[in-house]
């Protein structure tokens, strides 16, 4: 044990010093923010770092005013060498996101990262209706993005109302028939363009891009403006008014500074906050930090080897896990088809939801004489052979319950996990639509003979498969609450709008951009003798600030 000690003590100097010796640069941050007509917001950011010394996982997404409905199929990082890597997103408070490469992998160099949420705009109150004696009934808009804790080369902010216009449109102006104004203090800390975004249908919508140039640390990018209530087609049925008409000043056409200078809006920052930026008392943070640490590891040397023997029980799932999705990128070869996919994986790229695809795997075992189903609401199994499972994810999904049968989200969460990591290296250059047609036609096929399929290794699930998609079976499954919702439940409504947006540069388009969501690193002893009193002196001394940032 006490060689273990010496090597767990090892790797967590290792990492200290890790964290203290990145270089990390975000040099730029552009944020697309499309607005739909049922008041709903998709915010798209763009990260630019950079890491000349060291290397980096992630950073600290924080300080925003809307609730975050993360659209996993497109979070991820485009690192050099045309590398596209999931990003793993761990909530650590309402108002707080970890934000990290899947698989615990670190980059140095360049690395653009890629987020995209859904958000409720309209009942947050950051559009809606106000009057003005002077122009009546508008639209405004009032929100920022969030601050960040290092100086900036530019930030871009592009909204993309849903206003249709034609692409050769005279925008400057366009933005004066529709009597756009905005506040003072935006046309002075910002340079303002409008021209025409392209939608997934050939649409094209009015947008205002927002421009700066050299941002501060700790800046903020307030906007605010208003347009007449008809040239704007979003539902305002479920709202009233604001009084938001303060002094209205209509949007320069030209990017001279205006008379009135822009002045900063205060912000208040703890003596706390100033205390740990000074280089010297980070210094003094480390070293306390460090015997910390190891202080933490004596106490914890006792524990350590129970924590050794449950380290397969210990999952670290969170309290909101989402189903996740498939990554795609920009390598699939075309008709290509993926033609070993488990039914398991099928569904999942075929996105059945997940209380279905946990129907296949039950009846499945069941007809294996593997399991019987007690109940469906809660779900609860009874195991009654002792034969072991024969595959790894029949042996992944039995874990998943405890002693009495009953479902265990974290474990099953896990299972999902690894589906879908497995049906990532599979599809990764395939033509994705064609393989979906292939497993859809091959669905329709099965029939409830065995026999006929008897050939493929996988024919009882695919009969399984079968059986639950066709049928009511398994309809009463009540699993955990966060094994059901997702982004795409969050962004359907009934105002349904043609031509969701999605900018360029992402280079992914539409729901058939696939996330894997890759929580299975650091689930052993140490993450659970050591993780939680690490991160919380670490957070407590280094990151006190309600900003984004805090690269490590």
């Amino acid at each position: 044990m006490s060689k273990i000690k010496t090597l767990v003590l090892f790797f967590l100097l290792i990492s200290t010093l890790s964290i203290f010796g990145i270089d990390a640069d975000l040099r730029s941050v552009e944020i697309d923010l499309f607005i739909r007509p049922d008041g709903k917001a998709d915010i798209f950011y763009s990260l630019d770092w950079y890491v000349p010394t060291g290397d980096m996982s992630g950073f600290y997404f924080e300080g925003f005013g809307e609730t975050p409905v993360f659209n996993y199929n497109m979070c991820f990082a485009d690192l050099e060498n045309n590398q596209r890597v999931p990003l793993e997103i761990i909530k650590i408070n309402n108002n707080k996101y970890d934000i990290i490469l899947a698989d615990s992998r670190r980059f140095s160099g360049q690395a653009i990262y890629f987020l995209n949420y859904g958000a409720e705009f309209l009942q947050s109150g950051f559009i809606g209706l106000t009057v003005s004696n002077e122009f009546g009934e508008l639209f405004y808009f009032d929100w920022a993005p969030v601050q960040w804790d290092e100086s900036l080369e530019h930030r871009t902010l592009r909204i993309i109302l849903p206003v249709t216009v034609a692409p050769d449109e005279d925008f400057w102006g366009f933005a004066e028939a529709i009597d756009l104004r905005t506040e003072q203090y935006v046309n002075s800390a910002n340079k303002i363009d409008y021209f025409a975004s392209e939608g997934d249908r050939g649409t094209y919508y009015f947008t205002i891009r927002f421009h700066q140039d050299n941002v501060s640390a700790r800046s903020t990018q307030r906007i605010q403006f208003y347009i007449p209530k008809e040239f704007v087609p979003v539902n305002f049925d479920s709202i009233g008014f604001t009084d938001n008409s303060s002094s209205l000043q209509r949007s320069n056409r030209t990017d001279k500074t205006q008379q009135n200078k822009y002045t900063e809006p205060e912000i208040t920052y703890s003596t706390a906050a100033n205390f740990f930026n000074m280089p010297i008392n980070q210094i003094i943070i480390f070293v306390v930090f460090l015997f910390i640490t190891v202080f933490v590891i004596i106490l914890k040397s006792r524990s350590f080897e129970i924590a050794v023997e449950r380290a397969e029980s210990i999952r670290w799932a969170g309290d909101n896990w989402t189903p996740p999705k498939l990554l795609v990128g920009s390598y699939q070869v075309d008709g290509k088809i993926a033609e070993d996919l488990h039914p398991i994986e099928a569904a999942m790229l075929l996105e059945v939801p997940i209380p279905k695809i946990v129907g296949v795997m039950l009846e499945g075992l069941k007809r294996q004489k593997i399991l019987e189903v007690l109940k469906e609401n809660p779900l609860q199994i009874k195991i009654v052979s002792s034969a072991k499972a024969e595959s790894g994810y029949e042996e992944l999904f039995l874990q998943a319950f405890d002693t009495k049968g009953n479902a265990l989200s974290g474990l099953l969460s896990d299972f999902f996990e690894k589906v879908i990591a497995n049906l990532q290296e599979k599809i990764w250059d395939c033509d994705l639509e064609e393989t979906k047609e292939h497993y859809r036609k091959k669905l329709e096929k099965q029939s409830e003979q065995p026999e006929q399929e008897k050939r493929d290794r996988h024919y009882i699930y695919w009969i399984s498969y079968h059986h639950v998609y066709y049928s009511n079976a398994y309809s009463g499954i009540n699993l955990p609450e966060e094994l059901s919702g997702n982004y795409q439940n969050f962004m359907s409504s009934s105002a349904c709008f043609e031509g969701c947006f999605s900018p360029p540069s992402v280079g992914a388009g539409g729901v058939d951009a696939c996330y894997s969501a890759c929580h299975n690193a650091c689930h052993n002893a140490c993450h659970s003798a050591c993780h939680s009193a690490c991160h919380s002196a670490c957070h407590s001394a280094c990151h006190s600030a309600c900003v984004s940032g805090g690269a490590h």
